[in-house]
């Protein structure tokens, strides 16, 4: 044995010195997936979801100088039904962003897709006779119009996109962590207004049909999320919604000054 081992020397180098390279080689695969899974670990997970946006009344019944009033609410979220008709209406609308993987989310910029002018060109085809739309172009806003009120000014800013930034979203397994962010009113006044005009909901007591308004002819949303995580590796997530109205009024005669039903944002 031991005069095999002095005549093959040189092959016992060789074997031992590939053995080592293996090795290495095995070593370094293991710590390569082993940095994969750290990091993976601390990868951001951005969770939107679907929403309901209540309107304290029709745009059509606002008083001199009122603005219209939002809630907002998750709508697959269990909940007791006065939690949500308890909550206050204000000038904001505002949709919730929450970050469930294990890591932060940084420098994230949500873009939000619509084409309002083809929303307003749908709605104007649904005017009746007293209503009507300008335009101001140095400020890019249209103006709904009263024939029969000249104090009534119903302004929608034309802008097809709409761009939000965030810092950073902590995730909530270290500490509950919820971002809210605007909706653009511009695809919440032109899916209600269309929805009115369209069922003739034009007056302050309508008779209740019931309806449900085709929205084909009006642009789908679109929103895109793109942020990175702690090592700077960028993600994208993108998000289109389906939006329908629910009635929440159900007597003969619905009365437009008050909440007569909600906007759900339905993701698809």
């Amino acid at each position: 044995m031991e005069k095999f081992l002095l005549d093959n020397k040189e092959l016992i180098n060789i074997l031992s010195g590939i053995g080592t390279f293996v090795s290495s080689i095995i070593a370094l695969y293991t710590l390569r997936e082993v940095i994969k899974q750290r990091l993976s670990t601390y990868k951001p997970e951005i969770l939107i979801k679907s929403f309901v946006v209540y309107i304290h009344k029709s745009p059509l019944e606002l008083k001199d100088n009122e603005l219209l009033l939002y809630k907002t609410d998750n709508f697959n979220e269990y909940k007791r039904i006065d939690e949500a008709v308890g909550k206050d209406f204000g000038v904001n609308c505002l949709y919730k962003l929450e970050n469930l993987g294990f890591g932060p989310a940084k420098k994230l910029n949500i873009t939000w897709n619509y084409d309002t002018k083809k929303a307003l060109d749908a709605i104007e085809k649904l005017l009746t006779v007293r209503y009507y739309f300008t335009q101001f172009e140095p400020m890019n806003y249209y103006f709904l119009n009263d024939r029969f009120n000249e104090n009534f000014h119903f302004s929608i800013t034309n802008e097809n996109i709409t761009k939000q930034s965030i810092d950073y979203l902590t995730p909530i397994n270290i500490k509950e962590h919820s971002h809210y962010h605007s909706i653009p009113k511009e695809i919440i006044l032109t899916y209600n207004l269309y929805y009115i005009f369209k069922n003739n909901l034009v007056s302050k007591n309508c008779k209740n049909g019931y309806g449900e308004a085709d929205f084909e002819a009006l642009p789908m949303p679109q929103m895109i999320i793109e942020y990175q995580d702690i090592n700077g590796k960028k993600y994208s997530k993108e998000y289109n919604f389906k939006i329908s109205v629910v009635t929440t009024q159900f007597q003969e005669i619905m009365e437009m000054d008050k909440e007569f039903g909600y906007l759900l944002f339905e993701i698809i």
